[in-house]
């Protein structure tokens, strides 16, 4: 888990707090499935967990269930921003002509 840095300055964290921020952020990654420390986004769940923890959530399920759920709504939002966006060729047009699959919007006059 990453070190706690607030936009206020360093804060002094008990021994209870960080037990209380790795148990979440250990639940959270375990309800997503994936490793709490090799996974790519564990630095952006662990900042989540932070997160609700500066918001004043102690308890471990809460602040778990959110993060995974904040987490699964980020990873949804991005697949449906890549699907929407992935490029693929116009039939009917010449070769280099393409158009944003799902929208139906030609890029022709967009280099």
């Amino acid at each position: 888990m990453l070190p706690h840095k607030s936009k206020t300055g360093p804060r002094l964290l008990l021994a209870n707090d960080w037990i209380v921020l790795q148990a979440a952020h250990d639940g959270a990654s375990k309800n997503l499935g994936r490793s709490p420390k090799n996974h790519p986004y564990a630095d952006r769940l662990a900042k989540q967990v932070f997160r609700l923890f500066d918001l004043g959530h102690r308890d471990i399920a809460i602040i778990a269930a959110i993060a995974a759920q904040t987490e699964r709504a980020r990873a949804r939002k991005s697949y449906t921003i890549n699907k929407m966006l992935t490029l693929v060729p116009s039939a009917n047009e010449r070769e280099w002509a393409y158009r944003l699959s799902g929208c139906g919007q030609s890029l022709n006059g967009y280099h």
